[in-house]
């Protein structure tokens, strides 16, 4: 008798789903307001695409890093930030080690030494430009 399911008005699933998903966009909202301090993004993507807007969420000043298995995606987000001046400090690096067997009168690498694990991009988030 008169349920909620169904075609009739009321607050039916879909008003439901709608309500919720108004109140995640709010609290979504609400929550990206104030600028972040820091950004550490790694994906398996290609980055580039999207630094621009997650910068954008950065306060002016604050570091970030961009980790990627491979250098050329970051090779790209690196020359991003230099055209658009919108990083200074930018280090593009390995995050390769070794291990060191020590022992008296000789010291040599671990011979079961694993093979370079990604890259990092790392800068510094500047403000934008007078009048951009």
């Amino acid at each position: 008798a008169g349920g909620e399911e169904g075609g009739g008005g009321g607050g039916g699933p879909d008003r439901r789903a709608r309500a919720t998903k108004l109140q995640d966009s709010a609290a979504l909202d609400a929550w990206l307001a104030p600028l972040f301090s820091s950004l550490v993004v790694a994906t398996r993507e290609a980055p580039a695409p999207v630094l621009p807007q997650l910068l954008s969420l950065l306060r002016p000043s604050s570091p970030f890093v961009v980790y990627s298995a491979s250098m050329e995606p970051l090779a790209q987000c690196y020359h991003l930030c230099q055209a658009s001046r919108c990083a200074v400090r930018l280090q593009l690096l390995e995050t390769f080690t070794r291990a060191y067997q020590v022992a008296p009168n000789r010291t040599h690498p671990t011979m079961s030494t694993y093979p370079p694990t990604g890259y990092v991009l790392a800068g510094i988030k500047v403000a934008p430009p007078a009048g951009k």
